[in-house]
């Protein structure tokens, strides 16, 4: 009966011991992300965008006409980053390596966005490695959907 019991405890922890969700970082990292990226990010990259401010910029778009901000939204930056690197560990290693050294061969941004947007500067060049990773981090928790859901609900 204890091989029994002892094989199903086992058996139990391998089962849903590997199910459990990764932990997000600590409240103060992601704060700190957050003050990261208003401080070095939001003067391009708006944080989210509105389905209808969307559809409203993309008719100023069509007739020639520059968006509102310099960039593609934060919450738009990370459906489209999960796309590619859905693991928070891949995710972060990519967005902390683009920040410091962006290129249109490494980016997965849609063609449009490089017609409208250009690269980005290699703005991470002056950060150190704890401010990249927070605002990595950041980026990977503050928003949760996927490609699939952000285009469903922002179409362009």
């Amino acid at each position: 009966m204890k091989r029994v019991v002892a094989g199903f405890g086992i058996f139990s922890v391998l089962i849903f011991g590997c199910q459990t969700k990764p932990s997000q970082p600590p409240e103060a990292e992601i704060k700190k992300g957050y003050l990261v990226y208003k401080n070095n990010c939001s003067m391009c990259h708006w944080e989210t965008v509105k389905p209808e401010q969307l559809r409203d910029i993309r008719k100023k778009v069509m007739r020639g006409e520059r968006p509102p901000f310099g960039a593609p939204p934060m919450s738009e930056v990370s459906a489209r980053v999960k796309k590619f690197y859905p693991t928070e560990e891949k995710f972060v290693a990519f967005v902390k390596d683009y920040i410091t050294n962006p290129s249109k061969e490494k980016g997965v941004c849609l063609p449009m966005a490089y017609k409208i947007f250009g690269v980005m500067p290699p703005v991470g060049k002056n950060m150190s490695e704890d401010a990249k990773e927070a605002v990595a981090k950041w980026l990977y928790y503050r928003f949760n959907m996927s490609w699939e859901e952000f285009m469903k609900k922002h179409p362009h």
